[in-house]
């Protein structure tokens, strides 16, 4: 069986023009994420090697992928933890085995369970696959801390939660002048000492009343004090008060917490979470206390415990009993992708693709000077795949490994080293402008990764100044490590090798040649993630799904809850802790 890849009817794609400032919305060349040729190879697959994940024993053009044994994880290097990631990516984008019920891929088949949005208890629920249903696709994507607090990342990429101070009748943080009158603040800049200046909508200066130190007065939306640093941090490129906690002062509260992305052909994007079986039947069995002696505090790593999932589902009630997991060895797996139409893309084939029902927006997204649209309906559209996190336990490792991929065409990255075929430093310059998804620009945009449009339910609004279009955006840790790394290069080496590998070793014309890894994080020795140490690729992010909270770190968010890596049930979003954001507000398959 092959993969599902939407061939368009004609090799030139139609290019959907408008009069907005995107000139065009046809992706006309493809750009493509340049790989040094010259890398060294530090870690790859054998071909033998690679020839065994494949169900049939050998490589074929969109062949069927096993998934990796995580029953049987080992390593001593990095390289493991990144060729499982590799495996487990090949595998959820493989047809769907003979057996399984739903869509073509995996990923769509009866192994994956859709998950839902929350609904108004705060609650989600499994979806099993089934023939011609369509996924739940999110149009937008929520980025919350590890207790589910809203959160926003600085340029520098650290994490700080967000308070929402008292505002006046036009949403604009409130200060008080000299004169002790009240006075809206229109925007916040940084002086050259670093000092906060505050503005009013005539762009004049307000002299606030402040503190000795030089940091202005503000109040909470429920009268208290905010106790402020004389200083600002810069946020999706624009300064902000910071509280001596380390706390944001946020005014708009759809733009703290997550945000919506359109690619450059016009395209919203598109969201999707799914979980395996195991998942789902391990999430269910917990809730109905079928798991116990002892009860776990983390996602299954070893048979013993897989067996009790097993059971489980074995006594299930119909139609949910399984007498076996198809996907045993993966133990439990959390996916998240990120989604476009194929709509003027240059050539779909290159591309993963679905059938999806998705919303449609009045005003139309690609109208001019538009400043909000809402949600008017659904329609059938074909969907690519631009990105995916792939998150599993494995042996030793019940904090979960944490990969992401991207299409190739995704975004530009800036400058990074590796090490050359001779043992030297190469260095490979920043991408260029043109034919990115994700970039009118290249690597060099003036101040890219900035967030335009700040959902809110079923509409879409802008961040202030802004109109709903696509942003410019730049991956800015390559391969998932920092340039002040000092592993930079040595793990920008890894991944590149092997990505070179990987598209080596697939057949030509595979879609899936066109996906590269990242990178993956986890903890070292598979400590709780809140004291352990980070390791493998530490500022991880897809450019399509923290798109406006780069440089950070997955674990930055996704923490246990004092040891509890599962977490516990409370909190705005159904949790408070725990690796998986959706864990804890998970209705059972069945009671």
């Amino acid at each position: 069986m092959n993969i599902k890849n939407y061939v368009g009817s004609q090799k030139k794609a139609r290019c959907l023009l408008t009069a907005l400032a995107l000139a065009s919305l046809c992706q006309g060349a493809n750009a493509g994420t340049t790989l040094p040729t010259n890398v060294k190879s530090t870690c790859s697959f054998a071909p033998q090697e690679f020839n065994v994940i494949f169900a049939s024993g050998s490589v074929s053009k969109d062949g069927g992928v096993l998934p990796a044994d995580s029953f049987s994880f080992a390593s001593n290097t990095f390289c493991p933890f990144y060729k499982w990631a590799e495996q487990m990516f090949l595998w959820v984008t493989s047809p769907a085995p003979s057996g399984t019920v739903g869509g073509p891929h995996v990923f769509e088949s009866s192994i994956f369970f859709a998950v839902s949005p929350t609904d108004s208890d705060n609650k989600r629920s499994l979806i099993p696959a089934a023939p011609g249903q369509s996924l739940p696709f999110l149009s937008s994507i929520s980025q919350r801390g590890s207790k589910g607090q809203q959160v926003v990342f600085d340029s520098k990429g650290k994490v700080h939660d967000v308070i929402h101070p008292a505002v006046g009748p036009n949403g604009k943080l409130l200060a008080r002048d000299k004169a002790g009158q009240t006075v809206e603040i229109e925007r916040v800049q940084a002086a050259p000492d670093g000092k906060p200046l505050l503005l009013d909508r005539t762009s004049k200066q307000i002299e606030f009343q402040g503190t000795p130190g030089g940091a202005p007065i503000l109040f909470s939306d429920q009268g208290t004090p905010l106790a402020l640093r004389p200083e600002t941090v810069l946020v999706n490129g624009r300064p902000r008060l910071v509280t001596t906690s380390g706390a944001v002062i946020e005014t708009e509260e759809s733009q703290a917490g997550g945000g919506a992305l359109i690619a450059q052909n016009g395209s919203l994007v598109f969201y999707l979470l799914q979980v395996n079986d195991v998942w789902g039947y391990f999430n269910t069995g917990m809730d109905d206390n079928k798991i116990t002696n002892p009860v776990p505090s983390t996602f299954p790593t070893t048979g013993g415990a897989l067996n009790q999932i097993t059971t489980v589902a074995q006594q299930a009630p119909e139609p949910f009993t399984k007498s076996a997991f198809p996907d045993n060895v993966a133990m439990a797996v959390e996916i998240k992708s990120s989604w476009i139409e194929t709509t003027g893309l240059a050539n779909a084939g290159d591309y993963i693709t679905i059938d999806a029902t998705i919303p449609t927006y009045n005003p139309p997204l690609t109208q001019p000077n538009n400043t909000q649209s809402v949600q008017s309906g659904t329609k059938r559209a074909r969907l690519a795949l631009v990105g995916i996190h792939i998150v599993g336990s494995t042996l030793g490792h019940p904090e979960m490994l944490w990969a992401t991929f991207e299409h190739v065409n995704n975004a530009p990255n800036p400058q990074y080293t590796f090490t050359t075929t001779s043992g030297g430093v190469g260095t490979q310059p920043p991408d260029g402008p043109g034919g990115w998804l994700f970039s009118s620009t290249g690597a060099a945009a003036a101040n890219p990764n900035n967030q335009r449009i700040a959902p809110n339910g079923t509409t879409l609004n802008v961040v202030s100044g802004q109109t709903i279009g696509p942003s410019d955006v730049v991956r800015t840790a390559p391969w998932g490590t920092g340039p002040s790394d000092p592993s930079f290069t040595i793990n920008n080496t890894d991944i590149v090798s092997l990505n070179q590998n990987v598209k080596g070793l697939l057949a030509a014309g595979d879609a899936r040649r066109n996906y590269l890894l990242v990178g993956v994080t986890w903890v070292k020795g598979g400590s709780p993630p809140s004291n352990g140490v980070k390791v493998g690729t530490p500022k991880l992010a897809n450019s399509t799904m923290e798109t406006f909270f780069q440089p950070s770190n997955c674990f930055d968010c996704h923490s246990d809850d004092n040891g509890n890596m599962l977490g516990t049930p409370s909190g705005s979003d159904g949790f408070s802790g725990g690796l998986s954001h959706i864990w804890a507000a998970m209705r059972p398959l069945y009671h």
